[in-house]
């Protein structure tokens, strides 16, 4: 999405001063870096892993006949002795799994499998664990948390969002509670007062843009000066308890030592193409008037003849004839708007907006306002807006009163904040695809678990049609046939519109439809715990993709299990990975098709027009070869998307480390 997002004022507070970041080695440095990273994922790890993972099993089960009493003292004896350890990684966490194993059995009648030992065992190495889906994954990250939990020091559990932040730490309580710790959960509905109380537990479960949000409130509030914003930032402080001697707010966030990353590669990269930015709102006398202007005289516009569409960079470029009827327009626009660099900055924001910023995939409108949606996870994101300019061009658009824009108060790239904290680990379903990403920015190994039983799914080639109205045929074909067979059916799209678009498409043939989609949020636990039913065809955006483990009725399980059909590709095949990955859940039957079109989204991006054109008339004459020709190359613009996207990455963590070598005081510490 263009322009970075912007965190309101009405999130909560946070600070931690620590050494900024090791910046990225560059030159000879960054291939040695890199070298280094590329012989740790060939070394004996995972089988080292592997050995300590069968101790932890069998320590487990040999503590299956003791007295609670006994397990509970040992429990107590082992968190004093990981508390006394001078770094939690020096000690030996084979015995204290097992304890903590044995109480997960009690509380919640799980017994870990080895695999998730062995998931665990990673992340206390600080590595990152690639565990497939239904392998267990959120007792995986508790396992580890409680260990780091012990020591003393703050440990976070980052979560994909707030759903799974409060659903995880709500069902891991029982096993907190017996090992001695507080857990809880920090979302965005949490009022600013009780924040503090929660992030003093023991473990925090919580998003990553919550945490930065908070920690970046910390580090504003305890900064000199007397702007406005401060001062209005303290008011809003002012009363939560508890407060310092002297009356000013404490810190909310209690510090940053370990974190524990689940969906690791959709935190660590894919929200990490910009930064987090804490705004507040700041009247500009006439943007409103001009923005309306620029938004009414843009339609009057012809793509081609007044300006060109760059598609891979989702901008405009404007024309000669462009940029003249702009300047007989520019006298009619209040004095402040009436420059030529201004004039066309707003024309380009509106053309953007026009083409590429666009109504059920980058945003939708709620009880009147606009809510950005999150692509790679299909969620709305309350309290965001772009920057630029941009979501006054979006109101404009919408026909909606227009805000006044946010003045960017602090801010900090995902990347910085995480090579902050002094431990690190995580786990994800795909992660072997941004291995060198993983090292090169984090400093962090992967490792692949092994699943607790063989997979059984059964993937069918991608079918590459000639257009959208092919495709979607296609889709409805393939569901009809599997329905018939009283399957349950998961169908993934990219956005809210194309999710309504495939329903009425399926209504036609009287075929009932659940839809998961952002503006239908509310529903998303009844939906998800039904989708494996009998006969039920489930519609979602990338809601469905991490995070969700949709189980099988016996009779689906007997029938064949889940049928995933992936109906978009996107711009990351381990978006594509994490959807496949709904089905085939410990040993469970399941299959998967994907049916991707010429004109989707991503083929129009990274494909020239003439390359499509010859492409479309090869698939719809049915030439031999056509269809592997036309899956390698939306491969190979699957490839582009993500070469971009990793240079956008990099950019952003160019920009604080420039920020940190330019400025002439350490960024964190008084200003």
């Amino acid at each position: 999405m263009s322009g970075a997002d912007a965190a309101a004022l009405a999130l909560p507070p946070t600070v931690w001063t620590l050494p900024p970041a090791t910046r990225l080695p560059e030159g000879l440095d960054g291939w040695a870096h890199d070298l280094e990273g590329w012989l740790r994922r060939r070394a004996g790890l995972r089988r080292s892993l592997w050995r300590a993972a069968v101790a932890c099993d069998q320590a487990c089960r040999a503590l299956a006949d003791a007295d609670p009493a006994a397990l509970a003292q040992r429990l107590q004896a082992l968190a004093e002795a990981v508390r006394r350890a001078p770094a939690p990684g020096r000690i030996d966490p084979v015995p204290a799994l097992a304890a903590v194993g044995e109480a997960a059995r009690r509380t919640l009648g799980l017994r870990p499998y080895p695999v998730q030992f062995m998931g665990a065992l990673a992340m206390h190495r600080g590595v990152l664990a690639e565990m497939a889906t239904g392998e267990g994954k959120t007792l995986t990250a508790a396992l580890a948390a409680v260990v780091a939990g012990w020591s003393g020091r703050a440990c976070h559990v980052i979560t994909a969002n707030d759903y799974l932040a409060a659903r995880d730490a709500e069902e891991m309580a029982p096993m907190y509670a017996a090992c001695g710790l507080r857990v809880a959960s920090v979302v965005g509905a949490v009022e600013p007062a009780a924040r503090s109380a929660l992030y003093a537990a023991d473990v925090v479960y919580v998003t990553a843009k919550e945490l930065l949000a908070d920690h970046l409130r910390d580090q504003l509030a305890t900064r000199g000066g007397d702007d406005p914003q401060r001062q209005a930032l303290r008011r809003w402080l002012a009363g939560t308890p508890p407060t310092a001697a002297g009356g000013a707010a404490l810190l909310q966030v209690r510090g940053l030592h370990t974190a524990i990353v689940d969906e690791a590669d959709n935190v660590l990269i894919d929200e990490a193409v910009t930064p987090l930015i804490l705004a507040a709102p700041r009247a500009t006398p006439g943007l409103a008037e001009a923005v309306q202007r620029i938004a009414t005289f843009s339609d009057s516009l012809a793509a081609g003849a007044d300006y060109l569409l760059l598609q891979r960079e989702r901008s405009v470029r404007l024309l000669d004839g462009a940029r003249a009827a702009l300047a007989a327009l520019a006298p009619a626009l209040p004095p402040l708007w009436r420059a030529a660099a201004r004039c066309e900055e707003l024309l380009r924001q509106a053309l953007t907006v026009r083409h590429f910023i666009l109504p059920g995939h980058q945003y939708v409108v709620d009880d009147g306002q606009v809510v950005l949606l999150d692509e790679s996870t299909g969620r709305m994101t309350p309290g965001r807006t772009l920057t630029a300019g941009l979501h006054q061009a979006v109101e404009a658009r919408e026909g909606l009163p227009l805000t006044d824009p946010n003045e960017a108060l602090e801010q900090m790239s995902f990347q910085t904040f995480f090579r902050r904290f002094r431990r690190l680990g995580g786990l994800t379903g795909t992660a072997s695809e941004a291995a060198p990403e993983f090292w090169r920015i984090y400093r962090l190994g992967v490792v692949r678990v092994p699943t607790h039983r063989p997979r059984l799914t059964r993937t069918a080639p991608t079918r590459v049609l000639a257009d959208d109205a092919a495709k979607w045929e296609a889709v409805v074909a393939e569901v009809r046939r599997v329905h018939a067979a009283g399957r349950a059916v998961l169908v993934g799209v990219r956005s809210v519109e194309a999710s309504a678009h495939l329903a009425r498409l399926l209504a036609g043939p009287g075929l009932a439809v659940e839809l998961l989609n952002a503006v239908r949020h509310a529903d998303e636990a009844r939906i998800v715990a039904q989708a494996g039913l009998p006969g039920r065809i489930t519609i979602a955006t990338n809601m469905a993709g991490r995070g969700t483990d949709i189980r099988l009725d016996p009779a689906v399980a007997a029938l064949g299990g889940l049928h995933v059909v992936v109906a978009e590709g996107n711009d990351s095949a381990r978006t594509d990975r994490q959807l496949a990955g709904r089905c085939g859940r410990q040993g469970d039957p399941g299959s998967v098709a994907g049916f991707v079109s010429l004109q989707d989204r991503l083929a129009q991006r990274f494909l020239a027009p003439a390359l499509r054109g010859l492409l479309a008339r090869a698939l719809r004459a049915g030439w031999p070869g056509a269809q592997p020709l036309a899956r390698g190359l939306l491969r190979l613009a699957q490839r582009r998307a993500e070469a971009d996207a990793f240079a956008q990455r990099r950019a952003v963590l160019k920009t604080d480390d420039w920020l940190d070598r330019a400025l002439p005081f350490e960024r964190g510490g008084p200003r």
